[in-house]
């Protein structure tokens, strides 16, 4: 053969296994990229619902503060809500820059509890713990999405905001473990 038609002849194909990626390979990078992504959107997950918890937190001190200026201006907490009427009388103005009227982050509704006292004449007196200075409650009974704080969410609310114990202080839970913002700590 002439040296001319030697170089114009293919190289020997080089041996099995040191060209590409067999299937498997292939397989193996798909499946750690996969991972690696997954554990990236669930920890950018994780951040934003933190994100939400400390958002939530500074809206409940924010709605507090509200309600503390109307008492020192107006010498009284104002009136109750309830479903029909969602902000307290006298306070739309006043909460209009705040989440009130949307609810929480998490779904559930704002309610407003002015301070109570049991009747002196109440049998049940003994087991009614008063209020002291109001309370702002989180219920799910409301037209917006259902309530969604985990045990572990208010145990990080409670840390942030208050004491850790989500029986005392002032943010607990009461009804249907729903979690209650005491305006002032009562005894």
């Amino acid at each position: 053969m002439s040296p001319s038609r030697q170089a114009l002849r293919r190289p020997a194909r080089a041996s099995r296994g040191t060209g590409g990626f067999t299937l498997l390979e292939f397989f193996l990078v798909l499946l750690a990229l996969g991972l690696a992504g997954y554990i990236a959107v669930s920890e950018t997950g994780k951040s934003q619902h933190r994100a939400r918890l400390d958002q939530f937190i500074a809206e409940l001190r924010t709605i507090a503060g509200v309600f503390e200026t109307y008492r020192a201006q107006k010498g009284a907490w104002p009136p109750a809500t309830n479903p029909d009427i969602r902000t307290p009388l006298g306070m739309e103005s006043a909460l209009a820059a705040t989440r009130w009227r949307a609810g929480p982050p998490f779904g559930g509704t704002y309610e407003w509890q002015p301070p109570f006292r049991p009747a002196a004449d109440d049998k049940d007196a003994a087991s009614s713990k008063p209020i002291r200075g109001g309370a702002i409650a989180l219920t799910a009974f409301s037209p917006h999405p259902p309530l969604a704080l985990t045990a572990d969410d208010l145990r990080y609310i409670d840390a942030r905001l208050d004491d850790g114990n989500l029986a005392t202080g002032r943010f607990r839970t009461g009804f249907n473990g729903w979690p209650v913002y005491l305006i002032e700590p009562g005894p």
